[in-house]
């Protein structure tokens, strides 16, 4: 936990909260703050700014915030077939750390029909590992979480909705490479991402009818979360530099 994350119904009309369980262990034990220290912080869902320690007792930590400035924009979407439970939970984390706006849960023909009926998959569990993908990276904006049980009726019937113009669907043998790519500046994007077998031939396809690109940063397969780290920090390093040209 890299900031105080606060919820808009803890913090009263004075901008005083008081935080107990994990939040307030952790900033007595780890962070070790003292009375008068300032904190980072944001409310859930809104403004940044810091948090002053006012009290540290055995149980509970008082704050004072001040939020003013406004948190960046989450428009990224990622969409992926559910991976093994535990991967999932660290992949939430991941991808609400990195500031997906929308995570698209899916399954594709590889994803074992147990994986859902794992207790990931509980909207409850990861929305706690959304939080801690928040506290990890200084967010505040809770990525919106959707479900399709079917890869076909999702692909058909729900795409490309609301998507980003720049649709990206990752698989190695895919002839365009990300350093053949850029992105406009501040654009948006859509990434698709595979279970740890990747798609199918045809589940490609379909995306790239519904205009997912396939694109491929290197002809090795990378597990699920090495894919998701390199893939989102490859476009947006290419966001950073210029215009789209698939």
């Amino acid at each position: 936990m890299n900031f105080l994350l606060l919820r808009p119904d803890e913090i009263d009309g004075a901008g005083f909260a008081t935080l107990r369980g994990r939040r307030a262990e952790h900033v007595r034990t780890v962070l070790r703050a003292t009375v008068g220290q300032g904190l980072k912080a944001g409310v859930l869902g809104g403004l940044l700014g810091t948090a002053s320690v006012k009290s540290v007792t055995g149980d509970a930590v008082a704050v004072a915030a001040s939020l003013h400035d406004e948190p960046a924009p989450t428009p990224d979407v990622l969409l992926l077939a559910v991976p093994r439970p535990k991967v999932l939970l660290r992949m939430l984390a991941h991808a609400a750390a990195l500031g997906f706006g929308r995570i698209v849960l899916f399954r594709s023909w590889r994803v074992e029909k147990s994986h859902l009926q794992s207790t990931a998959m509980r909207p409850e569990v990861q929305r706690e590992q959304l939080l801690l993908g928040l506290e990890q990276a200084g967010r505040t904006r809770l990525p919106a979480v959707q479900f399709f049980p079917l890869f076909k009726p999702m692909v058909e019937d729900h795409l490309p909705g609301d998507l980003p113009d720049a649709c990206f669907v990752a698989h190695p043998a895919a002839p365009t490479r990300t350093h053949e790519l850029t992105l406009a500046p501040g654009s948006a994007f859509a990434l698709a991402l595979g279970p740890d077998g990747g798609f199918l031939p045809y589940e490609v396809a379909r995306l790239a009818e519904r205009g997912f690109l396939p694109i491929s940063c290197g002809r090795h397969p990378q597990r699920t979360e090495t894919a998701l780290a390199v893939l989102w920090g490859q476009l947006a390093l290419l966001r950073a530099r210029g215009s789209l040209r698939p």
